[in-house]
């Protein structure tokens, strides 16, 4: 029973050790007159691309602390959900972006002055990415600069860190069809009371997280349907609404929805909606990236 137990410790703390030694940085970023940035810790996770949102990327966070991928990309936005995990409060790290083709991009960031140094990476440039592994489990690689780079800010910074992580993945769903099937008409329904200022129907289509964020008892109908509208317009596209379609996770939905926002950007937006005995319900939205 004893050397039953003490074999099963020893696989999982090979288990660990090899998930730990997966998961490496090292090297450094260092700037002038900020200091240097010298992570240990790489995580890996796939992500909209920002300027083409119908494709996926994967991104790196370099840091010295663990962040929580696992509940990163259970979220809408794995890379809002990195940069405000905890691990990251009042930490300098690097992010890299390792798109089709192997492109790779970098934001080293200065979380005190929240200076960032932002660049991409190219085989004759002043930031160079050499990638011994991409795929869609696995990258590793190296990110350097061969002299010196001159901001135009006046500061210079050099790099050269290696890092190595597996890809962490939300679990894959079935595909919606274009029109969002049964969580598309939802959501139709939800941007009609949004459209009318119906605070009743607006309510009841409301997840029970999302409930619990707008429908607050300090507040009377009035105050929580202006706050409601408001956060909606800033996720939500206002004019050339359009769904593209999205995929299904058992009772959790995530549709594509085009549109131009009230700040004029025409932006893909990702929207998740529930489902409940009562129907399909809204539950929180992003912004996936710009569209042209």
């Amino acid at each position: 029973m004893s050397r039953l137990c003490a074999g099963w410790v020893a696989v999982w703390v090979l288990a660990s050790s090899a998930l730990a030694s997966a998961q490496t940085a090292s090297g450094a970023f260092t700037s002038q007159p900020e200091g240097a940035i010298t992570p240990k810790l790489a995580a890996a996770y796939v992500v909209r691309d920002q300027f083409n949102p119908h494709q996926s990327q994967i991104e790196v966070v370099l840091s010295t602390a663990a962040v929580d991928v696992a509940k990163a990309v259970a979220e809408l936005s794995p890379h809002t959900a990195v940069i405000n995990d905890p691990a990251l409060k009042n930490t300098n790290y690097v992010l890299l972006w390792i798109g089709a083709g192997g492109k790779v991009s970098m934001n080293a960031t200065f979380s005190k002055t929240m200076t960032q140094f932002v660049d991409r990476a190219s085989t004759d440039g002043t930031l160079r990415a050499e990638l011994t592994t991409n795929t869609p489990d696995k990258v590793a690689g190296r990110i350097f600069t061969p002299a010196p780079v001159k901001t135009a800010s006046g500061s210079s910074y050099t790099v050269d860190i290696t890092f190595s992580a597996p890809v962490a993945k939300a679990p894959s769903g079935t595909a919606l069809p274009p029109d969002g099937g049964e969580p598309g008409k939802a959501l139709l329904g939800f941007f009609a009371a949004r459209q009318k200022k119906d605070w009743p129907s607006l309510k009841a289509a409301l997840s029970p997280s999302a409930n619990e964020r707008f429908v607050r008892t300090y507040n009377d109908d009035k105050e929580n349907l202006t706050d409601l509208l408001d956060t909606l317009n800033f996720w939500l596209p206002v004019k050339e609404v359009k769904i593209t379609g999205g995929t299904l996770a058992g009772e959790t939905a995530v549709v594509d929805v085009e549109g131009v926002l009230a700040s004029g950007v025409k932006a893909l937006t990702l929207v998740r909606l529930v489902k409940r005995p009562s129907g399909w319900l809204f539950d929180t939205a992003t912004m996936a990236g710009m569209l042209p």
